[in-house]
């Protein structure tokens, strides 16, 4: 199910894209600080559906599983959303 959520009207957003096979604690890490050190109003993270860096380097998880295992990493982060 893709998200219908909207950033707030005029609010600052930052988007953090990647892999995330798997997401880690590095990443919500990141994302958090750099919400606070920038100021933004929220910050997305957005799992590429088919990392075109990875294909035919190695096996990674479906889009599927990816999203919902960084659903999970931002469950609760405040301003952290998927």
């Amino acid at each position: 199910a893709v998200s219908r959520r909207r950033p707030p009207p005029g609010g600052r957003l930052g988007i953090f894209g990647g892999t995330f096979d798997p997401p880690h604690i590095a990443h919500v890490v990141a994302a958090a600080w750099t919400r606070e050190a920038l100021g933004l109003d929220e910050v997305w993270l957005v799992p590429a559906h088919r990392p075109w860096q990875k294909v035919g380097d190695h096996e990674i998880s479906s889009a599927a599983d990816r999203l919902a295992m960084v659903r999970a990493a931002a469950e609760g982060v405040p301003g952290l959303h998927v």
